[in-house]
């Protein structure tokens, strides 16, 4: 076998000529809007615009390229101004009418309390009552107890004997029970709960004004429980 430096060849085979590849240059830098200005832009000058209604709050202002003053300026659409003729007048008028043997004061929702005292309860036992309402339906405001408790305000009957025997924090059997349309447990002194958005209707029929009531003494000793509640009744009764 030849050695390698008979083998390799200083010239190029017969018909074979190297290519000269031709150097690629780079294309021209593509210059973006706002960077080839070549005035000179005055900060204090003022347009000869109408009047607008461009505020510090409404007035948007971009630089173009490097420099630090702003070279456009976004303007708010001037408010159309109405023509004699094109303005209209609302004039609001509040009609109060009174019913036959009320006075115009006494118009208007007002809020009632309703006190509740149970038996003497032992721990864990409970009490039903059915609390008269001057409303077949009603919002909750407040209530206040003295003593650890449960309450639960049903609008029918049916619903609190269904649920008499529902554990405290055990949710309502889906699907089963409900028309129940509070249950609270007072745990901690001071024994008071504010409602927000807590509303009320009986669903006897036909229908009374009347709230199904069960209190637990969840307490630690036996107790009457006295139980007072803020209530807006949502009906009048004329």
């Amino acid at each position: 076998m030849p050695p390698l430096s008979q083998t390799l060849r200083s010239t190029s085979l017969p018909g074979f000529v190297p290519q000269q590849v031709p150097v690629l240059a780079l294309p021209a830098p593509v210059t973006l809007p706002g960077m080839d200005n070549s005035f000179l832009v005055n900060p204090w000058i003022r347009s000869p615009l109408p009047p607008i209604n461009a505020t510090v709050d409404t007035l948007r202002q971009f630089n173009d390229g490097n420099q630090q003053i702003p070279q456009r300026r976004l303007l708010p659409i001037p408010a159309p101004s109405l023509g004699a003729g094109m303005g209209t007048t609302v004039n609001n008028t509040t009609v109060t009418g009174t019913s036959s043997g009320a006075s115009a004061g006494s118009i208007g929702l007002t809020t009632v309390t309703l006190s509740y005292t149970s038996p003497f309860l032992n721990v864990g036992a409970a009490a039903t009552q059915a609390l008269n309402i001057d409303s077949k339906s009603y919002q909750l405001v407040s209530m206040t107890a003295n003593g650890a408790c449960e309450v639960r305000i049903y609008g029918s009957s049916v619903a609190q004997t269904a649920d008499f025997n529902r554990a405290a924090y055990a949710p309502l059997a889906a699907e089963l029970n409900n028309n129940l349309v509070t249950d609270v447990i007072l745990d901690t002194a001071p024994y008071v709960w504010n409602w927000q958005n807590r509303c009320g209707a009986n669903q006897d029929n036909p229908q009374a004004n009347i709230a199904y009531l069960t209190v637990f003494n969840t307490g630690s000793i036996p107790q009457a429980l006295q139980i007072s509640f803020v209530v807006l009744p949502l009906e009048t009764t004329s």
